[in-house]
């Protein structure tokens, strides 16, 4: 078995679970890029990846869609995977993975950089040149970027130019901290990530941590109980994502069973947890529909707003697969569009 880092999202883009239509949904028209949507919540702008609709390409372009399905703008038109696009705070730029070689994260032969693309100017700029950078995420404050290696191997900060990119800290290859992904960089200043650890012949992934100058680093989940049985994705915390104040973590949790009608693939749940250190019986909440528990629900991400969440949902007793919207208490689920990765637009949210 190959043990892989990154959770949902790599789990989504290997043949993008069988779940993700190549033709996307979504209503209205589009607008010419470089003037993303502002305004209230209710008509708050997302950015998301999906395939092209009628292209018969697989590969993931990055659109930008109101949250009522108007206005929807393809961004990226590389015929490559663009992967987990992200707004900067300021709503003027987005941040993402660009896959090279390979149209998958679980390719072992998998290249890829991080880029950046300009709302004001419709220009993409190509940030790291090494072949192994992965899921960029922004600084609170817009100036500095975080990302990763394709092999899990290290953290990284640059300026948001690109320039001065330096290894801030690195997994010890210990049992219990094998390799490192998931980076999200919260408004409170830390970066959180998921851990790979195999202690006591039990894979399974968890949440920490770290300021940016590599300090204080923290364990902030467990993972679970649930060891990863032979043949699956990884059980554990997956996708961390900070709520808008720092204060709760929300995580793509596996269990090692399949969802019900999917075979092979691995059950995932919406969780939250504080964002304090882990200590034995912190409370962790399932916000898993009751009446719809076995799904597949992944990369989550908090409004700026802090009452609602956007995640990956598929589940065989629905219709649709794909960017799902629910509040804090995972109290509903409404479909927003078929792709995958979804973010906020922070100018839709003024302090």
């Amino acid at each position: 078995m190959r043990k892989t880092l990154w959770s949902a999202g790599r789990l989504a883009l290997v043949a993008l679970l069988g779940l993700v239509p190549a033709a996307c949904g979504g209503a209205g028209g589009s607008t010419a890029p470089g003037s993303p949507a502002s305004g209230t919540a209710s008509s708050a702008q997302i950015v998301f990846a999906a395939a092209v609709p009628g292209s018969g390409s697989t590969a993931q372009e990055i659109f930008t869609m109101n949250l009522d399905g108007s206005d929807r703008t393809q961004i990226t038109h590389a015929g490559l995977t663009e992967f987990l696009p992200h707004f900067s705070p300021d709503g003027t730029r987005l941040v993402y993975t660009k896959f090279l070689v390979g149209s998958s994260d679980a390719d072992p032969n998998l290249q890829s950089d991080v880029m950046r693309y300009d709302f004001r100017t419709a220009t993409e700029t190509q940030l790291t040149h090494t072949r192994t950078g992965f899921q960029p995420t922004w600084s609170p404050d817009g100036t500095s970027i975080a990302f990763g290696t394709v092999a899990g191997s290290a953290l990284s900060i640059m300026n948001a130019d690109g320039s001065n990119a330096h290894v801030v800290a690195s997994p010890s290859g210990a049992l219990d901290d094998q390799r490192w992904g998931d980076y999200a960089w919260s408004n409170d200043g830390w970066i959180y990530f998921v851990v790979a650890q195999d202690t006591n012949s039990c894979f399974k992934t968890r949440v920490d941590k770290i300021r940016p100058d590599g300090s204080s680093r923290t364990q902030v989940s467990d993972g679970g109980p649930n060891c990863t049985p032979a043949g699956m994705q990884q059980n554990g915390d997956a996708d961390p994502a900070p709520s808008a104040d720092g204060t709760t973590i929300f995580s793509s949790r596996g269990f090692p069973r399949a969802p019900a009608g999917r075979p092979g693939i691995t059950e995932r749940r919406l969780y939250a947890f504080s964002s304090g250190a882990w200590t034995p019986g912190k409370t962790e909440t399932d916000l898993s529909l009751p009446a719809a528990p076995d799904c597949v629900e992944g990369v989550p991400k908090g409004s700026p707003d802090g009452t609602r969440v956007l995640l990956f949902r598929s589940c065989a007793s629905e219709p649709h697969s794909g960017v799902t919207l629910t509040d804090n208490a995972g109290s509903y689920r409404t479909w927003i569009v078929d792709g995958f990765g979804a973010d906020w637009n922070p100018r839709a949210f003024p302090p």
